[in-house]
């Protein structure tokens, strides 16, 4: 969207500088092109996620041809879309070869180089964000000048007391200055789950899970404490339901 505003407003420039008419219509219209960059990179980035090679030789050339036809394919709705339009408001209205020889000369070094380095750009972050990711067995808390570690297992529930954060074992707890949200980088997400604003609990030691009927839910630990599953948090817990 910024380019293509962008696009219009330098349209306009380029009219003032040389001296030539400018017409708000026809420069957003043409500007549209930009704008099929969003649903095309969604698409390009589903196909990259159901195919693609893991043999980096074929890689190369995959993402070559899939940049390629993408490319052609912006083009063509892109001049499909100008002349349907045309026809609709100009007389006489453009024609779609013309449209596309337009497109194609101007634009499609621009698609090219975009379906090709974002291919590339997606699968790396890709390959990075599925790295398995190793937790500390052990957390360390600071209670007054000293730091204590525990086991990570041990501990049940962490929620806030401000302005402090209150960490329950089965029989003691411990207040840090840490906020839930600095406990959510150093515990295991699958384990340690943000169930409300204000609490984090041990999955594996849940002993029930009771319904308000409103949505939310209310957690029995094993140290016998209850803490409240906000539907907020679903997409976090939904899977202890199952």
């Amino acid at each position: 969207m910024f380019v293509f505003v962008l696009s219009v407003l330098q349209d306009y420039i380029y009219s003032l500088l040389k001296h030539t008419g400018f017409y708000l219509s026809e420069s957003l219209l043409y500007n549209t092109l930009w704008l099929f960059f969003i649903p095309l990179t969604v698409f390009v980035n589903r196909l990259i996620k159901i195919v693609n090679p893991k043999n980096k030789l074929l890689r190369f050339p995959f993402n070559l041809g899939i940049a390629i036809a993408i490319s052609l394919l912006h083009l063509l709705l892109f001049a499909s879309l100008f002349v349907l339009v045309s026809k609709l408001i100009y007389s006489p209205s453009h024609r779609f070869i013309s449209m596309f020889k337009t497109a194609f000369s101007n634009q499609f070094y621009i698609a090219l180089l975009w379906y090709s380095v974002f291919p590339a750009i997606y699968v790396s972050k890709r390959s990075t964000a599925h790295k398995v990711e190793t937790f500390s067995e052990k957390i360390k808390l600071k209670i007054g000048s000293k730091i204590i570690p525990i086991p990570a297992s041990s501990v049940q529930l962490i929620s806030t007391d401000k302005p402090y954060s209150v960490v329950y074992t089965s029989d003691q707890k411990f207040l840090d200055n840490k906020t839930l949200k600095e406990f959510e980088t150093k515990l295991d997400p699958t384990i340690f789950i943000r169930v409300h604003r204000s609490s984090i609990l041990n999955a594996h030691l849940i002993e029930t899970l009771t319904s308000r009927s409103n949505g939310d839910y209310d957690a029995v630990l094993q140290n016998g404490q209850m803490v409240r599953l906000s539907r907020h948090y679903r997409k976090n817990w939904s899977h202890l339901l199952q």
